[in-house]
């Protein structure tokens, strides 16, 4: 999958599962009382980058780790001695940060690179 691929698909599971804070995503439940898996569930930035990449919310391949260090370039995040996913998930976890915020910098990442 191309790099703007990656990043218009995690904004649509930003779109469809809901935007999370505070950990890679959020157990959440269907209408119907049925508990979603972690790959259906709310999702920070990072988790949606991780499941347009593995399927899963939880970073677990050296691949996430690349696109996240280019997002986080994109995004113009200081990461002097943490990793890209940490600078990401402060960013995605600020107060005031939206769901469409997270969603407006991912597609903007994916027309940069394409």
């Amino acid at each position: 999958m191309k790099l703007s691929e990656t990043y218009l698909k995690a904004a649509d599971v930003i779109r469809t599962n809901g935007h999370y804070k505070g950990s890679y995503y959020g157990v959440g439940e269907s209408g119907v009382g049925i508990q979603l898996t972690p790959a259906e569930s709310p999702v920070c930035a990072v988790g949606a980058l991780s499941i347009a990449v593995d399927g899963q919310p939880v970073p677990c391949s050296d691949e996430v780790d690349v696109i996240a260090l280019d997002f986080a370039q994109h995004l113009r995040l200081p990461m002097p001695d943490s990793w890209p996913t940490i600078a990401i998930s402060e960013w995605n976890d600020e107060f005031d940060r939206t769901p469409g915020d997270v969603i407006a910098a991912f597609e903007q990442a994916a027309r940069k690179v394409a």
